[in-house]
């Protein structure tokens, strides 16, 4: 059993809740709300064969790959970018199913090469997008992801934060300014979004963030994975083909980019490597440490003025614990870190006979905690939702996967 550790400021910010006009503290606010995070509950029970960091993450590919249930569909947007470039938006429920209005809604960011379609976004989706919450989300697609068409000569980059700027904009062109959001990352999109939160301060129009298995310090994850054959091999290994799957399916386009050699990068075999022939090039730096270093989250978190909820687990092997930035977040008032001895890298996989999600419920109950604090209207709607109600309705959605 791996209970919740919990890392913030002394002095958490107060929020004011909108249907009482009362203030609270951030973490007695969660207190109350998120019993998956402090609490008795709050606790993570491995899958029995799953113990350890390795087979966790090697489950979330498998389980990505196996996974049939297609309970999230979605409807999706293009939306042009001024260099000419274009990314793609997946909207849940359809907007035949829930036409517009300012109902809250959740803006996602997928991790490295992944999209909509990730097991680990449908499987959060499933639940929030349905009774008793009924909330609505969009997947923000990077460009060239999710089946995408790349326009111009750039790829995916962790330290560009432009494009959810513009993502931004293109949610709130369609639903309304008023509409309240939240913005939740995985992996490579959790770092671009603690990023563009710290880059805006209080100017976001999010109401609050969550980073899931954020790599924060890319210099030393880089590291990390280049310190031993296996996680290399196997970890970096891994990564750099599917990145080399995702330039050549645009191969044509970013052939154009007059300082990538299409061709050496089919000899990458780490992320580093691929980096170093494709990212740096591409984003214009010096070397892939200049890249690395100008990417990283962790030298922007501290900036942050929105509620944010950061979640790693202490044995993920790709964003290891040795890059969370313990004390920039500790001097943020805004930053709460919840860790657990196990997990893996986006697993957090429970149960024995048919593994499911754990961390979807501490995802669930503060995602509902945020919008209940700053929407009148969803407060009115929530009262009757007890953290309980919470947890079973996450557990009734899971039993249908």
């Amino acid at each position: 059993m791996s209970s919740v550790q919990l890392h913030h400021s002394d002095q958490p910010v107060s929020i004011k809740l909108v249907n009482t006009g009362t203030e609270i503290s951030l973490v007695d606010y969660l207190a109350k709300k998120c019993p998956s995070l402090i609490g008795p509950n709050a606790f993570f029970r491995p899958t029995l064969y799953l113990p350890n960091g390795h087979l966790q993450t090697f489950w979330a590919a498998y389980y990505n790959k196996t996974e049939t249930n297609n309970k999230v569909e979605y409807e999706r947007q293009h939306v042009a970018t001024e260099d000419g470039g274009t990314f793609t938006l997946d909207w849940t429920p359809s907007f035949n199913e829930m036409p517009v209005d300012n109902t809250p809604t959740l803006v996602v960011l997928h991790g490295l090469t992944g999209g909509s379609h990730e097991s680990y976004i449908r499987s959060l989706l499933a639940v929030v997008t349905k009774a008793p919450f009924n909330y609505r989300a969009v997947v923000f697609n990077a460009r060239g992801c999710a089946n995408s068409e790349l326009k111009t000569p750039r790829l995916f980059n962790g330290a560009r934060t432009d494009d959810l700027r513009t993502a931004l904009i293109a949610v709130q062109e369609k639903l309304g300014a008023s509409t309240p959001l939240v913005g939740i990352g995985f992996s490579l999109g959790s770092n671009i979004l603690v990023k563009y939160l710290g880059e805006e301060g209080d100017k976001t129009p999010l109401i609050a963030g969550v980073s899931v298995g954020n790599p924060f310090d890319f210099l030393n994850s880089s590291m990390h994975l280049e310190r031993t054959w296996f996680r290399k091999t196997i970890y970096s290994g891994t990564m750099a083909g599917n990145l080399k799957r995702a330039f050549n399916r645009h191969a044509t386009m970013l052939s154009k980019h007059p300082l990538v050699d299409a061709e050496k990068v089919q000899n990458a075999q780490t992320i580093r490597e691929f980096d170093d022939l494709v990212t740096r090039p591409m984003g214009d730096y010096d070397t892939v440490n200049d890249y690395y270093r100008d990417a990283s989250s962790s030298v922007k978190i501290k900036h942050v003025r929105v509620p944010l909820l950061c979640f790693n687990a202490m044995d993920d092997p790709i964003s290891p614990a040795e890059s969370i930035p313990y004390d920039e977040i500790k001097i943020n008032p805004n930053v709460v870190l919840a860790t657990t001895q196990h997990g893996g890298h986006l697993g957090w996989f429970e149960g024995n006979y048919s593994p499911t999600r754990w961390i979807v419920k501490p995802l669930t109950e503060y995602i509902v905690a945020m919008f209940e604090a700053h929407d009148e209207r969803e407060a009115s709607r929530q009262s009757q939702l007890t953290p309980q109600a919470v947890d079973d309705a996450v557990n009734a959605a899971q039993a249908l996967e």
